[in-house]
Order: structure tokens, then sequence, then C-alpha cells
């Protein structure tokens, strides 16, 4: 094995992995018959506050699932591709800030699947590039701005199962992450 695929297995490793604890979950929720919506974050009730973890693993359906698969994937290796030291650190806030962020804004659903956590990679990665101000950085902010610039419109879904409170929470977690590490990503080699 050369380096170059044992750096691309590094890199796919966990995504794939919490991939394939989504596809799990889904699976046993189908199985089930259980709609685990009590795992989804529900706004402004305490006992909400669960889904800021949980959430992104659960999705409404096979198709939700699927419309999540790729994006997130792509999105988490760019992430681990490009900031390793910190991808973990980076990672959790966004998880974590998206779900309390919808937890505030909210409207009164229960708020389910990773599209959340995709924005917020999508936004940290494109306002990293424009706040860490190096090429490497810039090129891969660009390069999801070419392949997910149709990730503005779920930020004005009028579809009741599309939580856009969640697209909205994402990407402001994204923005406001890169905003507080600026210089660090300035810094970072």
């Amino acid at each position: 094995m050369n380096k170059k695929d044992s750096l691309l297995r590094e890199i796919a490793r966990y995504p794939l992995i919490l991939i394939m604890v989504f596809w799990v979950v889904q699976i046993i929720k189908s199985l089930s018959g259980a709609t685990l919506l009590g795992f989804g974050v529900v706004p402004r009730e305490l006992y909400g506050l669960v889904g800021v973890v949980t959430s992104p693993f659960i999705h409404g359906n096979f198709e939700h699932l699927i419309a999540n698969t790729l994006p997130f994937f792509f999105l988490a290796c760019l992430l681990f591709m490009s900031h390793r030291k910190r991808v973990v650190s980076y990672l959790v806030v966004i998880w974590l800030t998206t779900g309390l962020i919808t937890w505030i804004i909210g409207r009164n659903a229960s708020h389910i699947g990773a599209s959340g956590v995709i924005y917020g990679m999508a936004s940290f990665l494109v306002f990293a590039g424009i706040f860490g101000k190096r090429l490497k950085l810039i090129a891969i902010s660009i390069l999801v701005i070419f392949f997910y610039s149709g990730l503005i419109w779920g930020l004005f879904s009028t579809e009741r199962q599309v939580s856009w409170e969640g697209h909205l929470a994402g990407t402001l977690s994204g923005l406001l992450l890169a905003f507080c590490y600026r210089k660090s990503l300035q810094a970072e080699r």
C-alpha cells in the first residue's frame, strides 16, 4: 500500500464510520417500525436537547438518508483532508452548535437528519477559505461553492418536512466557527 492510498483511507475512515451508523440506525428503525422522533431536536423543550447529539443519526426514510449520505461523506472528507489537526473539534463544534441553534430557533417539530451538519461543514469550508486566506483553503472553498451552491435553496424551503431552521443553524454554525478560528486558520499548515 502506498502513502497516497493510506492517506485516502485515513481521510475516509471516520466519515464512513458515521455514515455506517446512520445506515444501521435507519435499518433498525425501518425493521422495528419505530419513528425515533423523540431523538430529534425538539425546540425549547428540555427533552429536545437530546437531539442536539442524536438528531443527525435519525432520518425520516431511506430517501432522506440517501440524500444526505453523499454530501455528508464528501464534505466530511474535505474537512478531514484540510483540517486534520483540529478536525474532531471542528466537527463536534459544528454538530453541537447546529443542534443548539436549531433548538433555539426551530419551529415546534422534531428536527432530524444530518443536513444541518452538512450545511455546517459546507459553510465552515467556504468561510475557512475566506478567513484563512490560504491557497489550499481558498481552493477547497471554491470547490464547495461549485458543487454545493444549490444548498442555498434549502435555507428557503417551504416544505413542511424540511427543516430550513436546521439548514440555517448549520450555516451559522460553520460561519461562526470559521470566524472564531480565523487566526489559527491563517497560521495552520
